[in-house]
């Protein structure tokens, strides 16, 4: 479960006692029906502390991957919809549901992960997850995460990040569009601080934040503008964000498939 079941639960089960047992072939030693009635028996609660003694061996085991020295961390929201049965009840739940995860490129594993309302905010979701991360991370987030107050809160941490930030026409940063206009490969600029109120509500300081924005041209000509706060361009120099940035694709490839939920709200 805790690896991401994307078979049938018949299939997934055959493979787990075929391996425990040594076996290439299938073992069917426990029906769908007991796995379900076993799996009623685990309480949610359990699970994020399963799946963090998870994380944690396979990190003590080196099989969690550093790129120069930092850990990935991946952050999307997918749309989940549920098949619901006929329901009696006044207010039944939502079929559809936004599931939220932070996301292990390389180990391909579930750092935490979090079902939501439709009508809530992404950046919302990652903040109330901003706890998992700290020094020696570096978060991976495409277009739907770009605010002043992320920048701010993710450096005040110490966390590293690398976000996709270009927008259609005159949306997103005014740096950003001057930056694609300049047609320089890299520039280093300052965001306006963020309000006041978004200080209160996030946590982060009420100042103006430096960042460095790095173009990158995909191999379908598409351009790309990138903004981190990774200033070392020795030890992260321009050219390797766009193989940076196209890590974050495998959180997309582990929604595709049904993910171990890691914290269930």
């Amino acid at each position: 479960m805790l690896g991401g079941m994307r078979k049938s639960v018949r299939a997934e089960l055959g493979e787990f006692f075929g391996h425990l047992e040594q076996q290439a072939q299938l073992v069917h030693h426990v029906s769908e029906r007991a796995f379900s009635r076993a799996r009623a028996k685990l309480a949610a609660t359990a699970i994020p502390s399963l799946n963090d003694w998870l994380v944690a061996r396979a990190d003590g085991a080196g099989f969690v991957p550093r790129w120069h020295g930092l850990r990935l961390v991946a952050a999307d929201a997918s749309t989940l919809r549920f098949g619901l049965r006929a329901s009696t009840v006044a207010n039944p739940a939502s079929a559809d549901q936004i599931a939220f995860g932070l996301f292990l490129p390389g180990a391909e594993m579930m750092l935490a992960a979090s079902l939501h309302s439709v009508h809530e905010n992404e950046r919302q979701m990652l903040f109330q997850h901003l706890d998992r991360l700290g020094p020696g991370d570096l978060l991976l987030m495409d277009r739907g995460y770009p605010c002043r107050w992320l920048p701010a809160a993710l450096s005040q941490r110490g966390v590293g990040f690398c976000m996709r930030v270009e927008r259609a026409g005159n949306a997103g940063f005014a740096c950003v569009r001057e930056f694609l206009r300049s047609g320089l490969a890299e520039a280093v600029v300052t965001l306006k601080a963020p309000d006041r109120r978004d200080c209160t509500d996030y946590e982060c300081p009420p100042a103006r934040q430096t960042v460095r924005l790095v173009r990158h041209v995909a191999s379908t000509g598409k351009v790309r503008v990138l903004m981190t706060n990774l200033f070392d361009v020795i030890r992260f120099p321009a050219s390797v964000f766009g193989d940076l940035y196209h890590q974050r694709w495998r959180i997309e490839e582990a929604f595709k498939g049904s993910v171990a939920l890691a914290n269930v709200n």
